[in-house]
């Protein structure tokens, strides 16, 4: 655990002198036994001055080290790699891409999971490619209708692969009523 003391105390003041006004990063450790990483955490990151993120190898980090800096450990899924370096990765991409003036709100705001739901199909040029068209209703130019195409899409994508986001959805009367269509339709009709 030496390496993480000496690291900590020669890069940041605050362990030297806790009582000082000095700001503490927030310290992450990636590891198997976190706290599943999502979009609501990821926004949460988003707003960290300065984060520290640790990745383990092996067996792990030296628990001592985890109960003297680490703030929270997190996960990117139920299974284990060997290192945290790709989770890291995971956490810097995620979190800075949402950072204010990377991006604009509006490119990430239809992003999937953003508002509970997975993301509409995408298409680009040429409308037509070996048979298979861009639907229509994106080349109506009207706005609402694509919008409405869009949110349907969305809704229909992740009741089929990722229902279990549906509970936390925001909702609407009207995406109510599509959604229990989507429900017959497939023969699905529990709650």
């Amino acid at each position: 655990p030496e390496a993480y003391w000496n690291f900590f105390y020669e890069n940041y003041e605050f362990y030297n002198n806790e009582n000082s006004d000095l700001k503490k990063p927030y310290v992450i450790f990636l590891s198997p036994q976190g706290k599943q990483l999502t979009h609501k955490k990821v926004t949460e990151l988003s707003e960290k001055e300065e984060i520290v993120l640790i990745s383990g190898r092996y067996e792990g980090l030296d628990q001592r080290v985890i109960d003297k800096f680490v703030d929270e450990e997190i996960s990117i899924g139920d299974y284990v790699l060997s290192s945290g370096d790709l989770p890291c990765l995971v956490i810097m991409d995620s979190v800075i891409r949402i950072k204010e003036g990377v991006i604009k709100k509006e490119s990430f705001e239809t992003d999937s999971f953003y508002n509970g739901l997975l993301g509409f199909p995408q298409y680009t040029r040429p409308v037509e490619y070996e048979g298979l068209r861009v639907p229509d209703m994106l080349l109506s130019g009207h706005h609402k209708n694509i919008e409405e195409w869009r949110r349907k899409e969305s809704i229909k994508r992740t009741f089929y692969n990722r229902p279990d986001l549906l509970k936390n959805a925001n909702l609407s009367k009207k995406d109510m009523v599509y959604l229990d269509e989507l429900k017959e339709e497939s023969g699905d009709l529990d709650d």
